[in-house]
């Protein structure tokens, strides 16, 4: 018989050295990984995966040629995902044609499945299907997609959205472009609606998107139905509104940095057209009442400053030189440079003749939850 090597890595194998068990074929390499699992040294479910599916091949008595092909599909595909991903990959692929799997459970749910070389060489096949909406959702910059389907999946990211992964899967293999496109819209709406602004729990979430992307597999809804299914976690405009309203971001993050810059730079295309890029390098975010407020600030109280800072209302955006020039100004000090700013939203700030306080800011944060039940909005929801 053809002899076998497993290896567990230095990274985690308990007794951090690497370690070979030479065995005598594809079968007992199988069975010595889940050994060593049982027994605490952590093996990826990657390679347990591949060893199960090794297992099965060599039960239906394939030949060398199978397993070759199986290894080398197998080693492609791991390739292109990286062994760290490929789990979340395989529960996405999953999640999209089936029901509802969590992680834990995934390989036992895989193993009672997947019990046949046809089911083997099929699992493999939908996998590779399924590959590159993953990479086009995870990558997007990487992607051949459309400009737009990429800035979609670059706000999902952005946002740290991965909920809606199984349903663009299923929908990117029966929709059209155009119904695509209408449908990863609609997650990055309610995403941002739901996730970002809300912090709503995302167990119940992850299931209506599972329970819808196995219907779209199945054939059984169309686009628009599809979309309108996903009333059930789309907050509406008055949830929605009252969340943004008291929104409170900390830019200490570099996620949450962007996130404030996206909004912003959407609220500045409503109020004046302009469509900024949200990651240029040619304005910051300008806190109105500052991080760190020296004098001049006596309309607010210690607890109001460490209250109201990282409100949504207390920022905008100014250009780099100007933001490094005032700092910590008081308000006298930064009011004239907000009117003689170009971009609209911060100029606004300076129309008004009165003092910067907590009610300006309550004030200027409402305005803002106004605009936003139309930026992030679906149609067919609303």
């Amino acid at each position: 018989m053809a002899s076998s090597c497993i290896s567990c890595d230095a990274a985690s194998c308990q007794r951090k050295f690497r370690c070979s068990v030479n065995v005598t074929d594809e079968l007992n390499a199988y069975k010595v990984f889940e050994t060593l699992n049982a027994r605490g040294v952590r093996l990826s479910a990657t390679d347990l995966l591949k060893n199960y599916l090794f297992s099965v091949l060599h039960k239906s008595g394939e030949h060398a040629h199978e397993l070759k092909m199986l290894e080398d599909r197998w080693e492609a595909m791991v390739g292109r995902l990286g062994s760290e991903s490929f789990p979340d990959f395989l529960r996405v692929h999953w999640n999209s044609r089936r029901s509802f799997v969590r992680q834990t459970e995934l390989f036992k749910t895989i193993r009672g499945q997947i019990n046949s070389r046809q089911a083997v060489f099929d699992l493999l096949r939908e996998m590779e299907e399924d590959m590159d909406v993953y990479l086009a959702l995870t990558q997007p910059e990487a992607s051949s997609w459309l400009p737009a389907l990429k800035r979609h999946a670059s706000d999902l990211r952005m946002f740290s959205v991965r909920q809606p992964f199984p349903l663009l899967a299923a929908a990117k293999r029966r929709f059209s472009d155009s119904e695509f496109e209408s449908l990863l819209r609609a997650c990055v709406m309610i995403s941002f609606r739901y996730n970002v602004i809300g912090n709503q729990p995302t167990s119940e979430q992850e299931r209506t998107y599972n329970a819808i992307a196995e219907k779209v597999s199945k054939g059984e809804l169309a686009a628009p139905q599809a979309i309108k299914a996903l009333s059930g976690i789309y907050p509406s405009d008055q949830i929605f509104k009252a969340a943004f309203a008291d929104k409170i971001i900390k830019t200490t993050q570099n996620r949450n940095r962007r996130i404030v810059r996206y909004i912003l730079c959407s609220l500045e295309k409503v109020l004046t057209g302009a469509d900024l890029d949200f990651d240029s390098e040619s304005f910051n975010i300008e806190h109105i009442l500052p991080e760190s407020p020296e004098t001049g600030w006596d309309a607010f109280s210690e607890d109001e400053i460490d209250a109201l800072v990282y409100r949504v209302g207390n920022m905008t955006l100014l250009h780099s030189g100007a933001n490094k020039d005032i700092g910590n100004a008081d308000w006298t000090q930064k009011k004239p440079i907000y009117a003689a700013s170009s971009i609209g939203i911060t100029m606004k700030i300076a129309e008004e003749n009165a003092d910067w306080n907590p009610e300006r800011i309550a004030a200027r944060q409402q305005w803002m939850a106004n605009q936003a039940i139309s930026i992030w909005r679906v149609s067919q929801l609303s």
